[in-house]
């Protein structure tokens, strides 16, 4: 099977081009500069999403294209590239893959589309939608969802499945996108512990479920890649037990979000990140449960690793790479 990836040099990326390039696959990755640590089989084309010109007939050929290329951020002053990238660079990739009669593209997304629970016991699924106050206020979750509106117009004139991953850990992660949490676990004395819950997904089960989606997925349709529901006192725990470090837990009762989400806004700007954000500390507050019944019935779909497995999977990636020195 000849495949093209974008966002291959990403963290879930990566571990995509290992199982594709393991179960046999010509694989065409497109990388935006020189990427370490991927597969030597692995055929590199130098371009950006927002130039199709500098890759799209590299497309002509294949018959899978996996689109994983995005811009994260939560920051509204960049509304804009967020927009550009998420939205507008789907849309260009989705008309390559038309002209080039690729039989089937995979857009991922991201399950924060599916908004958040305000109930533990209530699990979010592909029917689950964002309410409109939660995407003022957080530029990712708009620009994911005008992705998504771009793969279901694509879907009425070519075949388009959406996969939305949960959080994701696991080995690979140069960037330390999860290795800042286990970080911070392992440095602390001190530990407050927001009241809500995440679920958690290793990065391997995420890659597997996204070719999963591509050879058994139904146009049009989103499926949530995840792995456990999990409380962040639960998290914590799991991360402290493997890092062998017991910080002191301090539970922050809800009424702490509006002070500490008002702190991230004020912090945020000092500092200039783009994850600090008000809207990411209120999220902590609140359930990211959700539902991989339909992923399970309809893709066959089954995680392998428990989120105990895939953080010491990850702490041995970052000690191995020194990327932490825990």
């Amino acid at each position: 099977m000849k495949v093209f990836v974008t966002g291959a040099g990403g963290f879930i990326g990566r571990a995509l081009l290992r199982q594709l390039v393991k179960q046999g696959d010509e694989v065409i990755a497109l990388v935006r500069k020189s990427v370490f640590e991927l597969p030597k089989e692995v055929r590199l084309v130098y371009g950006d999403i927002l130039a199709p010109d500098s890759w799209k007939g590299s497309v002509s050929g294949c018959q899978i294209l996996y689109h994983l290329a995005a811009f994260v951020s939560f920051d509204p002053r960049q509304r804009r590239q967020l927009q550009l990238v998420n939205a507008k660079g789907t849309e260009e990739v989705l008309k390559a893959a038309c002209c080039s009669n690729v039989a089937t593209t995979v857009v991922v997304s991201s399950a924060c589309t599916l908004g958040l629970s305000y109930e533990k016991d209530k699990l979010l699924d592909e029917t689950s939608a964002a309410d409109k106050k939660l995407i003022d206020h957080n530029p990712y979750l708009e620009s994911k969802l005008l992705q998504e509106g771009e793969a279901l117009i694509a879907s009425k004139r070519q075949r388009v499945v959406i996969v939305n991953p949960t959080t994701v850990y696991g080995p690979g992660d140069w960037s330390l996108n999860s290795g800042t949490l286990i970080k911070q676990v392992a440095g602390s004395i001190f530990l407050p512990v927001p009241s809500g819950g995440s679920n958690t997904v290793d990065v391997e089960d995420v890659a597997g479920g996204i070719i999963l989606a591509a050879r058994r997925g139904s146009s049009g349709q989103r499926y949530v890649i995840g792995g456990q529901n999990l409380t962040f006192q639960e998290i914590f725990q799991v991360i402290s037990q493997a890092v062998r470090r017991k910080p002191i837990f301090i539970p922050l009762a809800s009424a702490m979000r509006f002070p500490l989400s008002l702190s991230a806004g004020i912090f945020g700007r000092l500092t200039n990140s783009r994850f600090i954000t008000p809207q990411i500390i209120n999220d902590m507050f609140i359930f990211k449960y959700y539902s991989t019944e339909l992923a399970e019935s309809c893709l066959g779909f089954k995680k392998r690793y428990s989120f105990q497995e895939t953080i010491q999977r990850a702490l041995g990636f970052y000690r191995e790479n020194n990327l932490l020195t825990i």
